[in-house]
């Protein structure tokens, strides 16, 4: 009888807020990380070429990534400062409808 593999059992999602070591062997990057939880450790081995070959797209996925969130960051000031503008026009000594 072949038994059937489920493979998204297999994969492991982990978030890697800062690498804390690096260094490399005989074809091998190994990278050590952890994640919010500084108990989450997570060590990867990479295979050196295949990192190599990633870089340039990672560079590229986080460069973007980063634009995405100063876009994000600068939306949310913005939406808030029309929403405060909205909630206190021509309100001036008036009592405010908003309560606390």
């Amino acid at each position: 009888m072949v038994k059937q593999l489920n493979l998204y059992k297999m994969v492991k999602e982990t978030f890697i807020l800062r690498t804390t070591e690096l260094w490399s062997s005989r074809g091998v990057v190994h990278i050590r990380t952890i994640g919010y939880d500084q108990d989450e450790e997570t060590y990867i081995e990479y295979d050196a070429r295949a990192l190599l070959e990633d870089i340039p797209s990672l560079y590229r996925m986080a460069k973007q990534a980063i634009k995405q969130d100063e876009v994000h960051e600068l939306n949310k000031y913005v939406d808030f400062k029309k929403e405060l503008a909205s909630d206190y026009k021509g309100k001036r000594g008036r009592k405010s409808s908003i309560s606390n």
